[in-house]
């Protein structure tokens, strides 16, 4: 991935009232479809290891349900901009909490509030999503997934949002917390008797809850989630030079933004509903996940995806896949 200041600009990227209204609608019947998709795939991952209990079934589960919950989880991201439902937003915030958040114990109410934040300051000070800031070159990537894998680090993670929202940073953090508590609770405890009906109960003990939807929502899970930030935001280790420092990571001269052209493999585990096309929805996040590939075309007309541009003051890059991001990442490129 090269980068240079002398990007070029995109201009002339505007919309018409009717684009506006069109590209923020999503399709019906696509938009179940797409919305499905995360719960099959936690259902086929529960249905292999309860069919063929062993380790290496257990393995391969928790791998596809990790899977699933990121995708789930990346369903209620675009809840919280309201695009589920965006001519119902009262539909559209209970599909968003108790189908797609809660599930995933994502406080749907709180996150979105952070998530405004991420919009606002990308790439500065204050950023909610700050994984990106971190150095992960060589050996450090590895002791990230090694932080993630333990657990240890969500928990980090859900002690620094309740402490920062304590502090009182965010408006109606308690309300809205206590709210989102009863929504994880009360679909959790579901999920818990759903899966305890087909639990042998070892020693009388239900165990299923927790070695297939615990257990890979606060390790492997986390750890998707984390690697597609980082592809997102962290710029290129090299090629940033100015004469004057910006307030931006790694002096970049705006905030960083990047696509991925994600593989089959890729979508089903790091970027479900066009999550891939990053940068298109920071630009315009008003844009349901269904139109972004669209965009994306119009952004990069005329231009090769090996450069940088500049589009609304924002650097935006493309990278051919995620796993190619992730060795440029650890070799330092």
């Amino acid at each position: 991935m090269t980068s240079s200041l002398s990007a070029p600009e995109v201009q002339g990227i505007q919309f018409t009232a009717q684009e506006r209204q069109h590209y923020r609608r999503p399709k019906t019947a696509r938009l179940v479809i797409d919305l499905s998709r995360p719960w099959l795939q936690a259902i086929l991952g529960c249905a292999l290891f309860i069919s063929y209990p062993s380790i290496w079934s257990w393995l391969l589960a928790i791998f596809i349900i990790a899977g699933a919950q990121h995708g789930l989880s990346l369903i209620a991201h675009e809840a919280s901009h309201f695009l589920l439902c965006p001519q119902d937003k009262r539909r559209n915030d209970l599909i968003g909490t108790y189908l797609f958040a809660a599930p995933t114990l994502l406080p749907f109410n709180v996150y979105r509030q952070r998530h405004i934040i991420h919009h606002r300051l990308v790439s500065q000070l204050g950023d909610t999503k700050n994984v990106y800031l971190r150095d992960w070159r060589g050996w450090r990537f590895f002791a990230e997934v090694f932080r993630s894998l333990s657990g240890l680090e969500y928990i980090l993670k859900v002690r620094d949002v309740l402490q920062t929202g304590k502090g009182g940073e965010y408006e109606r953090f308690e309300s809205n917390l206590r709210h989102d508590q009863i929504s994880i609770l009360l679909v959790n405890g579901i999920i818990f008797i759903v899966l305890t009906l087909f639990d042998p109960l070892y020693f009388g003990v239900p165990t299923y809850y927790f070695i297939l939807w615990l257990f890979p929502m606060l390790t492997l899970s986390f750890l998707f989630a984390k690697i597609r930030a980082l592809i997102e935001h962290q710029p290129p280790r090299s090629g940033w030079s100015a004469s004057t420092e910006t307030p931006y990571f790694m002096n970049t001269p705006g905030p960083m933004l990047r696509s991925v052209k994600a593989t089959l493999v890729e979508r089903l585990f790091l970027s479900t509903i066009n999550f891939h096309f990053h940068a298109e929805h920071h630009l315009w996040p008003w844009i349901s996940y269904q139109h972004l590939p669209e965009i994306n075309a119009r952004i990069w007309q005329g231009h090769t995806h090996k450069d940088a541009l500049m589009v609304n003051g924002n650097v935006v890059m493309y990278a051919g896949s995620y796993t190619a991001g992730i060795c440029d990442v650890i070799r330092g490129r």
